[in-house]
């Protein structure tokens, strides 16, 4: 039976933006040495369209440059294990867009952030735990879907012509836990159409994306409805891979 390896593992999404790309110093800085130190690992989705680009602060560390407001992190970044709080600043500001209070990032473990727009002029941090201990089933393809585009209603989510996300809300991922966990559907190539909950009114498709047995897909819902680039309204996804 094969296992995946997530601890090795990177985000993938097409045409993405990396972030973290200062090394953190301190208790954050990775240890030169001939072995590998343990890591935590971290990724960031910026998706709150009505929000600037953001700069990231672990405690009072700078760790990135300039972040768009749709982008999201191609990697986990690998960071010492420790405790500390993130702020996210407007870009070449001391202006506060969001923050997360501090909490433990452990070994071993992963972590996705996300920026959302709880209204039209709020942005919310929600952090996640990604739980990967389903991927040692290989015979079976992983996802979860999050609805990240703040215009648009309930919707209904397809995998080619079969219903696999009922009347999900706006955001639903930052009061319901379990849409966090990684649900199973057989391997195969799939278009990925959301639509308008209980219709056949099609919001946002992509076409033949392959979900391989044995790995995990975040499919999400994101953008504005007439804007272009990273915060046009559309569906996209992230592939944890060996």
């Amino acid at each position: 039976m094969k296992t995946v390896q997530v601890r090795k593992n990177a985000f993938l999404f097409l045409g993405a933006l990396s972030f973290l790309t200062v090394l953190l110093s301190g208790c954050l800085k990775e240890a030169a040495s001939s072995t590998s130190p343990v890591k935590t690992f971290v990724s960031l989705l910026h998706l709150a369209p009505k929000a600037p680009s953001v700069e990231v602060y672990f405690d009072n560390t700078k760790a990135s440059s300039a972040i768009t407001a749709g982008s999201v992190s191609p990697t986990y970044s690998a960071l010492d294990p420790a405790i500390f709080a993130i702020t996210f600043k407007k870009a070449s500001s001391d202006s506060v867009v969001a923050s997360l209070s501090t909490a433990s990032y452990d070994s071993l473990k992963h972590y996705t952030l996300v920026l959302y727009n709880p209204d039209s002029m709020h942005v919310s941090a929600l952090r996640m735990v990604d739980d990967f201990s389903p991927l040692v089933d290989v015979s079976k393809t992983h996802y979860r879907f999050f609805h990240l585009a703040p215009e648009i209603g309930p919707v209904d989510v397809y995998l080619n012509t079969t219903k696999i996300e009922s009347s999900r809300e706006y955001a639903d991922i930052a009061s319901t836990t379990y849409y966090n966990q990684f649900f199973q559907v057989s391997p195969n190539t799939y278009d990925i159409t959301v639509k308008k909950a209980g219709t056949d009114s099609v919001i946002a498709q992509t076409y033949s994306v392959t979900m391989g047995g044995g790995y995990a897909y975040t499919l999400y819902l994101k953008g504005l409805t007439g804007k272009t680039g990273t915060t046009a309204l559309g569906v996209d996804y992230l592939m944890a891979s060996d």
